[in-house]
């Protein structure tokens, strides 16, 4: 595995596991709790991208984030304006989704059992 190729993970529970199994927490009981967060049930797209939701103390509306694992477990918010921060981006889960699954088929591919970052000219 290289920093542009990991497992194509074809359910979240791979995703989480491997999260896991590198020695991070952001899939943990307490983390969700602390940020009210829900994660999505289908499965990643391109085996790397997926959605979560929050609530904020100060904020009464559920919103939603899009995340992207790393090769290395942990994991990234991405976002379609890099002006603009990508946490609790998203009004409504419909947008999340969309922009979640044009992100992921931007930038991965699927090559065997392999989720690969494609190489942009």
């Amino acid at each position: 595995m290289t920093t542009s190729t990991m497992p194509y993970f074809w359910r979240m529970y791979q995703l989480e596991n491997h999260n896991r199994n590198t020695g991070h927490h952001f899939f943990s009981a307490g983390a969700k709790k602390y940020f009210n967060s829900r994660i999505q049930t289908t499965p990643p797209y391109k085996g790397r991208v997926f959605v979560t939701s929050e609530v904020g103390s100060f904020q009464p509306d559920r919103r939603y984030t899009v995340r992207c694992i790393r090769p290395d477990g942990g994991i990234d918010t991405i976002g379609p304006d890099p002006d603009c921060g990508a946490f609790q981006y998203f009004a409504t889960r419909q947008s999340a989704h969309r922009f979640a699954e044009k992100y992921a088929a931007e930038n991965f591919e699927r090559v065997e059992n392999e989720s690969v970052l494609k190489i942009k000219a």
